[in-house]
C-alpha cells in the first residue's frame, strides 16, 4: 500500500510541474501585455525630466495598459509621477 500511496503523489506532483503553478488565464497564453511611455513629471515645480517605459499584463488590452501606468508610477521616486503616458503597444 505504501508504494502505491508514494506513486500517486509522484504522479500528482509530476501533473502539477507539467500543468505548472500558473492560473488558466496565463497558462492558455491569454494574457495581453502592455508597454508605454511616460514623462518622469517633477512634483514640486511641475516639470518633466525624462522618458522612461514601463510595462503590464493584463486579461484585456485595457487591463494591461492599466498595469503598465501602475508600474510606471511604482517605479518613480518620491515627489515624482508619472505623467502623459502613450501606449506604445499591446499584444498578445
Amino acid at each position: 500500500m505504501r508504494k502505491f500511496g508514494a506513486g500517486v503523489s509522484a504522479l500528482a506532483a509530476a501533473a502539477l510541474l507539467a500543468v505548472g503553478f500558473t492560473g488558466p488565464a496565463e497558462a492558455a497564453g491569454k494574457l495581453w501585455r502592455a508597454e508605454a511611455q511616460c514623462t518622469e513629471w517633477r512634483i514640486a515645480d511641475s516639470s518633466g525630466h525624462g522618458l522612461f517605459k514601463a510595462t503590464g499584463t493584463g486579461k484585456t488590452p485595457d487591463a494591461a495598459y492599466k498595469a503598465a501606468i501602475k508600474n510606471a508610477n511604482d517605479k518613480m521616486p518620491k515627489g515624482y509621477r508619472a505623467k502623459h503616458c502613450t501606449k506604445k503597444g499591446v499584444k498578445k
